[in-house]
């Protein structure tokens, strides 16, 4: 247990002092100009010695405050609990495994609301979604027992085109999906209707996105994680939990930026064009700005987009989703001519505020690999890896897929978008990355 001062006070005494470091230094070096130039520099060299004698009493405030403060534990993340998909409830009913229908549809979304294992993503109106935006054939299957009771569903996606193939997904898009069930006898009911459905579209794989081993059996992927950070109930605590070097750059971040906004539909043209630019430096196709106008309506209520500023122009953004106690970030994405200014960590500051102004437990900052750069910059705020599990159905002796960036197959296509204009790439890019998962 150690002492300090409530974080507030501490944290404003600290601002203050960095403003007057640089107000002083700024004062220096314009009394070397009016040196320079022969000017009278009384006045000028009068205010450096108030400055510096008012850094001096904020410097022994500060240590006071560090000395003879409040004592009180310090906030320290806890490990996050990943919910099971699968349970292990018993089942004594005969169960039998269809496609939603809209009598059951009510239904199948309270199952999923009352799963803990359930993501935005499992639900019954997301499918909906993809089906309306792109118009891929779904299915959302549903396990019921004798008494009508939904006891497990299954929601998938048929992606097929020329190139990248013919296959189910759940869910495509988005980082989870996959069977939420009571047990694992059902579990393998939803698994085999999914099969039989492969089989009819004469599909390659179904790939299902679990954040945990439910040990099915099945060929496996584990090469993603996710970060998942566990939120307190003051943002202040919050910060005074990251180290030094990451509050550093927050506020040379908030120096920098102008404006910060939240919020829906209206933010979405200055959203998309930071996004669309972004997505053309990375190489990778963009999706259409209807997906993400869909995607809002959809979730309206539990979406939001960020938007943060400098000097009037955005220059950082983010598609931000809430589902009962998490918070997740898909989408965020900076311009990459602004990465000096830190203005991403100002932005991830005010969406961590946010999220814990909103009541959320956990913060999910979305998937990444191990040995990217999104790794380090997602485990420095305090978060905690989440290795991914897509376990896959696969034909006898089929080899995994192997759709990644990663796949020299895909090389060249990235270097060749990337020297794309992006007015092409946002006409062309809608078209082909719905058809990739």
């Amino acid at each position: 247990m150690g002492t300090e001062m409530p974080v507030a006070n501490l944290e404003a005494s600290r601002v203050r002092l960095e403003e007057l470091k640089a107000t002083k230094g700024r004062l220096g070096r314009l009394v070397g100009e009016a040196r320079k130039n022969g000017e009278n520099t009384e006045e000028l060299v009068n205010e450096v010695q108030r400055v510096a004698g008012e850094i001096k009493q904020l410097q022994k405030l500060v240590k006071k405050q560090l000395n003879q403060g409040v004592t009180r534990k310090k906030w320290v993340p806890k490990p996050v609990s990943i919910p099971h998909a699968i349970a292990k409830q018993a089942q004594s009913q005969p169960i039998t495994v269809e496609p939603v229908g809209a009598q059951n549809l009510d239904a199948a979304e309270a199952y999923v609301a009352g799963h803990p294992g359930a993501s935005i993503w499992h639900r019954p109106l997301v499918s909906s979604f993809i089906e309306k935006t792109y118009g891929h054939e779904t299915q959302f299957l549903c396990a019921s027992a004798r008494d009508g009771s939904i006891v497990g569903v299954l929601p998938l996606v048929q992606l097929k085109s020329r190139l990248f193939g013919n296959f189910l997904v759940s869910m495509p898009y988005f980082n989870y999906g996959g069977v939420l069930a009571d047990n694992p006898e059902i579990a393998a009911e939803l698994l085999t209707k999914a099969e039989q459905w492969r089989q009819e579209l004469q599909a390659g794989h179904v790939e299902l996105r679990f954040c945990q081993d439910n040990t099915l059996g099945l060929p496996q992927r584990t090469d993603k994680v996710s970060f998942w950070l566990s939120l307190p109930s003051e943002a202040a605590d919050l910060w005074d939990s990251f180290q030094p070097k990451l509050r550093a750059q927050v506020r040379r971040g908030e120096r920098e930026m102008t404006e910060f906004a939240i919020g829906g539909e209206e933010l979405l043209d200055e959203f998309y064009r930071v996004f669309s630019v972004n997505m053309r430096d990375l190489g990778t196709p963009v999706y259409g700005k209807g997906f993400f106008r869909n995607l809002l309506e959809t979730l309206n209520g539990e979406a939001w987009l960020a938007v943060v500023k400098i000097q009037g122009k955005a220059v950082g953004c983010a598609f931000l989703t809430g589902y009962r106690s998490r918070m997740e970030i898909p989408w965020a994405s900076t311009l990459r001519n602004y990465n000096h200014t830190s203005i991403n960590m100002i932005m991830y500051w005010k969406i961590l505020e946010f999220a814990v102004q909103q009541g959320f437990r956990v913060f999910d900052f979305g998937r990444c690999s191990e040995d990217a750069g999104t790794y380090r910059f997602k485990q420095q705020w305090g978060a905690e890896p989440v290795k991914l599990y897509w376990d896959y159905l696969l034909p006898e002796e089929k080899a995994l897929p192997k759709l990644n960036p990663k796949n020299p197959k895909f090389r060249v296509m990235i270097a060749v978008w990337q020297r794309m204009p992006v007015w092409l790439a946002n006409l062309i890019g809608p078209h082909i990355v719905k058809v990739l998962p």
